[in-house]
């Protein structure tokens, strides 16, 4: 299978690049064709100047981000949950990369959206320090609805996974290692 990882966390040796680079190392060694993209390694304005109004020009690493997207059947993002939501690198690089015409094309009636994206599946493996029933309980799950629903399928990704790893600054050293195998267990099945 052919796998994009997106590591979305800013820093290098962060637990999220050691997750992203798990998950790699898996697919790999499960016979996956795998590309990685570290957002922190790109250079490009993650503002969207104009919104869809006024088109502006992909930067390089931008341009290439799109074609590995274009070349996958399957998409892992790799990301932080900061402030119920995704981190700014993160966001900026969807609101860069997947603009109308590449991840949807508007509709003037019913159903409104045509999903560019289709044939694809993704996982998203994040990292948040509250626990899941509470982020259910006390977030109603925003940072989930977000990326699974208004930006994955929203663009056609079908099915759309995740894995979460709920508190890793408070976990052992062998929970922390646990939760890597048990992510370069899903590259080396592609899921």
């Amino acid at each position: 299978m052919r796998i994009l990882v997106i590591d979305a966390h800013p820093d290098a040796g962060s637990y999220c690049d050691a997750l992203a680079r798990s998950y790699v190392e898996g697919a790999r060694s499960g016979g996956h064709d795998v590309r990685c993209l570290r957002l922190r390694d790109m250079r490009f304005d993650p503002v969207l100047h104009g919104g869809f109004a006024s088109p502006q020009p992909l930067e390089p690493d931008l341009a290439r981000a799109r074609d590995a997207v274009r070349w996958c059947r399957h998409l892992v993002i790799v990301t932080p949950c900061w402030w119920w939501s995704v981190p700014a690198l993160l966001k900026g690089f969807v609101d860069r990369v997947f603009l109308p015409g590449f991840g949807v094309e508007y509709l003037e009636g019913f159903p409104y959206v045509r999903k560019l994206l289709g044939g694809r599946s993704a996982r998203v493996v994040y990292t948040q320090n509250a626990p899941q029933w509470l982020a259910v309980l006390a977030r109603g799950d925003l940072f989930w609805k977000y990326v699974r629903r208004a930006f994955l399928r929203h663009c056609g990704f079908r099915p759309v996974r995740r894995t979460v790893v709920a508190g890793p600054g408070r976990a052992s050293a062998a929970e922390r290692e646990q939760w890597l195998q048990k992510v370069r267990r899903l590259g080396v099945r592609g899921r």
